[in-house]
């Protein structure tokens, strides 16, 4: 059990940005001069692009406005060079660069969670948080509380499969729902510890804590994860100019799936079942695919753990 955990973080942390190198050569150019950091967390990326190119303009977005302030603050060296909006990035159609035509260069979306959501928020992602369980990154929409102690049995299960891929999904829901007729679940450790009694001993083997598959679906849910990269792509490839790219990274298979199916679909001319004999749709190529999926270096990993499966894929707009 000792194995458990999210690994070994300072007090003063600063949450690790993956495929930095790999944004300043493949996303960004020499000649960019408006960059829009469409989840900004921390700023680590923002910082990066801020620090190599001299004459770039970076505007973030992020819908957490408590780690928005984080990275204003450690952004602020950089003057009016930076400027920080409290928004999603499926809203992204409304931010405008300072460009003559408004448009951006480029443009970058990280689906991972920032360490400061596990070690400071207080919001229940981490495993031994023993505040109200919540998860949301805006205060918006249905909390993990609510979900835990309220849906029911098909519906938990149907969450923990779909958004998990949990094998234990029923036993897990049934000590839930015994759990609820006695009280209600109410901080992360006490569903951490209850995931821990329902699952069998035989099966909790190994680094990862048996309930992160649990609290990666809540999490999915309680922020409508999956239904903001299905709206938010479009809107990001809106705002940049001809030619500009977009970086998208992902962090585990439900949500790389997603990105590559959208982006497949928008590298292509025609979308008919394969049976038409002609095409009827009218659908436009988009974008061009750049290169094949970046996986992380061996030294991100050890940086930063929970990148053991990201990847960048990366766009082109026509």
């Amino acid at each position: 059990m000792s194995d458990w955990g999210e690994g070994k973080i300072k007090p003063n942390y600063v949450h690790s940005p993956i495929f930095v190198q790999e944004i300043l050569d493949s996303v960004l150019t020499d000649t960019d001069q408006f960059f829009l950091d469409c989840t900004l967390g921390e700023g680590g990326h923002s910082e990066a692009v801020l620090n190599k190119f001299q004459n770039i303009q970076v505007t973030g977005l992020d819908r957490d406005v408590e780690i928005l302030k984080v990275a204003q603050s450690r952004l602020s060296v950089f003057d009016n060079r930076f400027t920080g909006v409290n928004c999603n990035f499926t809203e992204a159609s409304k931010i405008h660069s300072k460009s003559n035509d408004g448009y951006f260069d480029a443009a970058l979306i990280d689906l991972g969670i920032s360490v400061y959501h596990y070690k400071k928020s207080r919001r229940g992602f981490s495993f031994a948080d023993t505040d109200k369980l919540d998860m949301r990154l805006d205060h918006l929409g249905i909390s993990a509380h609510e979900i835990v102690n309220t849906y029911s049995e098909s519906e938990l299960t149907e969450i923990f499969y779909q958004y998990g891929e949990e094998r234990f999904s029923k036993l897990i829901v049934r000590a839930i729902c015994k759990q609820r007729e006695k009280a209600e679940i109410d901080s992360a450790k006490d569903l951490a510890d209850l995931v821990v009694q329902a699952i069998p001993k035989k099966f909790q083997k190994g680094k990862t804590h048996p309930a992160t598959k649990i609290f990666q679906a809540l999490r999915i849910k309680a922020n409508n994860e999956f239904e903001n990269i299905y709206q938010g792509i479009p809107e990001v490839l809106s705002v940049l100019k001809s030619k500009g790219r977009l970086g998208v990274i992902t962090f585990h298979s439900l949500e790389d799936r997603i990105v590559k199916k959208i982006f497949q679909k928008m590298n292509k001319d025609c979308i008919c079942p394969p049976q038409f004999p002609q095409c009827v749709c009218n659908h436009k190529k988009e974008v061009n695919l750049i290169g094949k999926a970046f996986k992380p270096r061996e030294a991100e990993v050890n940086k930063n753990p929970s990148a053991r499966s990201a990847k960048l894929r990366i766009v082109e707009k026509i």
